[in-house]
């Protein structure tokens, strides 16, 4: 089954560099050791060895140091505790160290990498889905019984948003005769207690109902922001397959960019992986390998079946031939 949304790196990885080799103090010692004359050799040797060493020794690259990372926050609404989320993650690095033979991650509590997991509209807006159109997927067949069933909420939306204008109409009409009748028997000076108890009882009724509309009219604001998200939703599914967008005109949120189930960022000496929405514990675990393979420095790949893919098509959590390809580019081969 394809699940998807777009969760590429929301910068390029720089290129680790390397440290300096300690091979040139050993030398000097070595030369000053003895007469001058073996000094001399001693001189040339030094010079030798630090060309050789330039071409020989090996440098702090990617993979030689494992990438470290600690669990941030972590919203309580994806009824996921931090321990959760670190087996998660522990799982998904795992991934690709038993493909490569190598220690590439360690969770510490200042690890270099905070993984966050956020709650926003995308969750919520899934959550919503669940038990109506099941899982999320980033397929044509989706968007388009996603596109039918905004549709038909939309429209059951709009005849009660009608209903209630209608409503709020009488009532404000209720509410000027009341005004009427009451400046007419105070201008009149003749409110005789029947008539006070009357537009009591009448004004007891108007605020009962201007109570009860103005609830009315909090679920139906509350169904126009969930509907700007399903709208938001389908229209990124439909950038990611090039298909036509929805019009919505209370729509708020941005629509060019792609769904994002998660993003790797690193900016200004600081990176971060923040998951935005999963649908299962599985998913998120391959959520974070993907996200995981960004912070080691892995770019995307062209199977849709790959780990590194730019969107969730697959739910397995092997690595393609096309992950390990990368993975032994960057790293070298298994050891």
């Amino acid at each position: 089954m394809n699940r998807a949304f777009t969760h590429a790196p929301c910068s390029r990885p720089e290129a680790m560099i390397p440290k300096s080799s300690r091979m040139d103090t050993a030398v000097r010692q070595h030369a000053h050791e003895g007469s001058s004359r073996p000094a001399f050799w001693a001189l040339g040797a030094f010079l030798a060895v630090v060309i050789l060493g330039g071409i020989y020794l090996p440098s702090n690259g990617p993979c030689l140091e494992p990438v470290t990372y600690r669990i941030g926050s972590v919203d309580p609404r994806f009824s996921l505790g931090t321990a959760e989320v670190a087996e998660a993650a522990e799982r998904a690095a795992t991934v690709w160290e038993e493909a490569s033979g190598r220690d590439l991650f360690r969770e510490e509590s200042g690890g270099a990498v905070e993984i966050n997991l956020v709650y926003d509209y995308r969750q919520a807006t899934a959550d919503k889905l669940k038990g109506i159109t099941g899982k999320i997927e980033n397929t044509r067949s989706y968007y388009e019984s996603l596109k039918l069933w905004f549709s038909t909420r939309e429209a059951e939306h709009r005849q009660r948003r009608d209903s209630l204008s209608q409503d709020i109409d009488a009532y404000n009409e209720r509410i000027r005769a009341f005004n009427a009748r009451y400046e007419d028997a105070s201008r009149s000076g003749r409110i005789t207690e029947d008539l006070y108890r009357d537009l009591t009882e009448c004004r007891e009724e108007l605020d009962k109902e201007r109570e009860s509309l103005q609830l009315r009219k909090d679920e139906l604001d509350g169904e126009a922001q969930a509907l700007n998200d399903l709208v938001t939703l389908i229209n990124q599914i439909a950038q990611s397959l090039n298909l036509e967008v929805v019009n919505y005109q209370t729509a708020g949120k941005p629509l060019q960019d792609e769904f994002q189930e998660g993003c790797y960022q690193k900016e200004g000496g600081r990176q971060s992986i923040t998951i935005f929405y999963f649908s299962g514990r599985e998913h998120l675990v391959r959520l974070l390998a993907h996200e995981l393979g960004h912070a080691l420095g892995l770019g995307h790949v062209d199977n849709p079946d790959a780990l590194m893919y730019r969107i969730n098509q697959s739910e397995s959590l092997h690595p393609a031939p096309e992950d390990l390809a990368a993975l032994n580019a960057l790293c070298g081969g298994k050891e």
